[in-house]
């Protein structure tokens, strides 16, 4: 993991093109780049690198496909793309203006990857080099496995998308520069991509100092993405626009067509059967569900306490349920050779974004620093999110007969801390694992080994003040995200340092519980009922939280689609997946307008209990147009392609 991008960076000095040109330009000293085993492997570590944090390829909160979600806010003065997505300002005209399609669009940076891919496939192709055969053919799959996932990326957000299956000439003329290729073109491109890969990769990583390289694995399960993808209502059947169609590039079989305007039942089908494969070849190599018997050896060794939770003591049933809380944490956070064997495939986090903007910006303060040490504490979770975490009995607080009525969720729970509202009592241990809330204890060593309560309110401590935080350091919501957060991060009370950088930890980018939801909702559209309740059933009972069957489905008045789509929202928080949820199933309305994007009443210095719980619009221009359904290509690429079509409404 920690060998790739040192390499990288010594490489990306000759990246550096648009889409025009489609690969780097050539550099003399390219035909010496492969003289080796050694130096081909360093030569595809750089077809890695794209994947590094600064050029947002991977989502994170700060990426289009991250952040651009109704899960969360950030301050409006971060001014990241997950915003400006919520904003509806990446248009081609700002995109332009700005820069930004020359190092952080992606779009720019994909195709700089695929370009770099092919590089390296053509001189792999060509070098006269005596290379390993074993190692030259696994390192050929895994540059098609990255160039799979490239075009992935390209296809999920901008739709059907230009293939660029080999190296060409910074001098193509631009009559020669490909179109966008029909949606099922690119789809079986992509596939037929990752089954040659497949079938000449190991199944698992070589070891730890390799954690993050392609394997055959991996090319299934993201196969079974593509295909779910491919099989949802927005690309089967219901494309928004159905005048939507290339005026010049036409696809081998498809014309002028972009998007099929017909429904095919065999696309569901066909993403079951790839599911079912790839939930079986992790099983077979060893992927299992994280579980407590391998977070409590972690977090013995690591002397932490269980955490706190509201209205759970130490009988044997709450003990279980904080154990069960302390371990969805260490789920995102730990390694493989720490007996982590859900991920699947996961990338080094650079620089911990998400850790560093998800901490309160109060954690303890010293002699020498009497205004206290903290972070950037404004990734902020919605109320929306916040309302659609389960109860205990594993459904939305507003379908659980039992749980506190609405009328008095934003009222005093009455427990030890006062401010901990009925809203956040009660909660599946996923909620508790994740989410942050006035009166929480946030961890229970954070502050030099000791526990963090969260003070939202609390001018001096969490809450708002620009006087003492400044304009850009402040909670939005009133709630914080512990996702991603290790458990054993701690500040050590010298300067404002923590253990940060002994932390090192995969940005799980597939993982196994991803393929148990993906069989679960095929089986949900192909009628398999009880194949989807099982692989659904996996994770909910990992996650703490009742199975569903088929009568109790029936009891609520919920399908099993519902109740996948539920499920996805919670197991896979703040992982890029809700982007693409909401999209594929054309929720855009109904989920991303202004008027959903509520959080408690926390911009406020000093507000009281009964102000700071008011649900609130939160302050910033957010809105939905449906030319959001997909994100536009940059005008001057529009401009210098002929054949290029710019995505409906733009």
């Amino acid at each position: 993991m920690k060998k790739i991008f040192p390499v990288f960076l010594i490489l990306f000095g000759v990246i550096s093109c648009d889409y025009l040109s489609v690969v780097p330009p050539e550099q003399p000293d390219l035909d010496d780049m492969i003289t080796d085993n050694a130096t081909a492997l360093n030569h595809l570590y750089g077809c890695y690198g794209y994947l590094q944090e600064e050029i947002r390829i991977f989502p994170d909160f700060t990426s289009i496909d991250g952040g651009g979600t109704d899960e969360s806010v950030a301050p409006q003065e971060w001014g990241h793309l997950g915003s400006l997505v919520k904003y509806n300002m990446l248009t081609p005209e700002y995109i332009t203006a700005t820069g930004l399609a020359t190092n952080r669009y992606p779009w720019t940076n994909c195709y700089n990857a695929i370009g770099y891919c092919n590089l390296f496939l053509k001189n792999m192709a060509e070098t006269k080099a005596e290379l390993d055969p074993e190692l030259r053919q696994q390192y050929i799959a895994e540059a098609q496995f990255l160039k799979a996932y490239y075009h992935y990326k390209v296809l999920a957000m901008f739709g059907p998308c230009p293939i660029s299956d080999k190296l060409l000439s910074t001098s193509i003329a631009k009559e020669d520069i490909p179109g966008r290729s029909h949606f099922d073109y690119c789809v079986d491109y992509i596939v037929n991509l990752l089954d040659e890969a497949a079938a000449a990769l190991p199944s698992v990583d070589p070891g730890p100092d390799y954690c993050g390289r392609a394997t055959s694995v991996a090319c299934k399960a993201l196969k079974a993405r593509v295909l779910l993808l491919a099989a949802s209502p927005m690309w089967n059947g219901s494309f928004p626009d159905k005048s939507w169609q290339n005026t010049r590039f036409e696809t081998p079989g498809y014309g002028k067509e972009l998007v099929s305007p017909t429904y095919k039942p065999e696309k569901w089908t066909r993403a079951r059967t790839a599911a079912q494969e790839a939930l079986q070849a992790a099983q077979d190599a060893g992927f299992t569900l994280f579980g407590t018997e391998e977070s409590e050896i972690l977090r013995v060794n690591q002397n932490i306490p269980l955490p706190s939770v509201p209205g759970k003591g130490e009988d044997d049933a709450d003990v279980a349920f904080r154990t069960r809380v302390m371990m969805l944490r260490y789920m995102m956070t730990t390694n493989p050779n720490e007996g982590n064997k859900e991920t699947i495939w996961g990338i080094p986090r650079m620089e911990g974004q998400y850790r560093m903007a998800s901490m309160p910006h109060y954690i303890l303060k010293t002699d020498v620093q009497p205004n206290g040490y903290g972070a950037w504490g404004g990734l902020s979770p919605t109320l929306y999110t916040v309302q659609h975490f389960f109860t205990e009995k594993g459904v939305i607080p507003a379908e659980d007969a039992d749980f506190t009525p609405e009328s008095e969720w934003y009222t005093s729970a009455g427990m030890a801390e006062p401010d901990i509202i009925c809203l956040n009592v009660g909660r599946e241990p996923r909620f508790y694992a994740w989410v942050a809330f006035d009166g929480c204890q946030y961890s229970p060593v954070i502050a030099n080994r000791q526990e963090l309560i969260c003070h939202m309110r609390d001018p001096q401590e969490g809450g708002y003040n620009s006087a003492k935080w400044g304009t850009r350091n402040y909670c939005v919501t009133g709630f914080l995200n512990i996702k991603w957060v290790h458990p054993n991060l701690y500040y050590t009370g010298v300067s404002n340092k923590n253990n940060a950088g002994d932390l090192y930890y995969p940005c799980a980018l597939v993982r196994l519980a991803e393929l148990y939801l993906i069989l679960a909702e095929c089986d949900a559209w192909t009628g398999d009922t009880e194949e989807g309740l099982n692989a659904l059933n996996a994770i909910r009972t990992r996650a703490g939280v009742p199975e569903w069957t088929a009568g109790s489905l029936a009891d609520a008045n919920k399908s099993l689609l519902d109740a996948v789509l539920d499920e996805r929202f919670v197991e896979l928080y703040m992982e890029g997946h809700r982007y693409y949820d909401i999209r594929r199933y054309l929720h855009g309305k109904e989920q991303m307008g202004r008027q959903n994007f509520l959080g408690l009443d926390a911009v406020r210095t000093g507000p009281t209990f009964e102000e700071f719980n008011t649900p609130t619009l939160i302050p910033q221009p957010i809105q939905w147009h449906d030319r959001q359904y997909l994100m536009p290509v940059p005008n001057d690429e529009v401009y210098s392609n002929p054949q290029m079509v710019q995505a409906p409404l733009y």
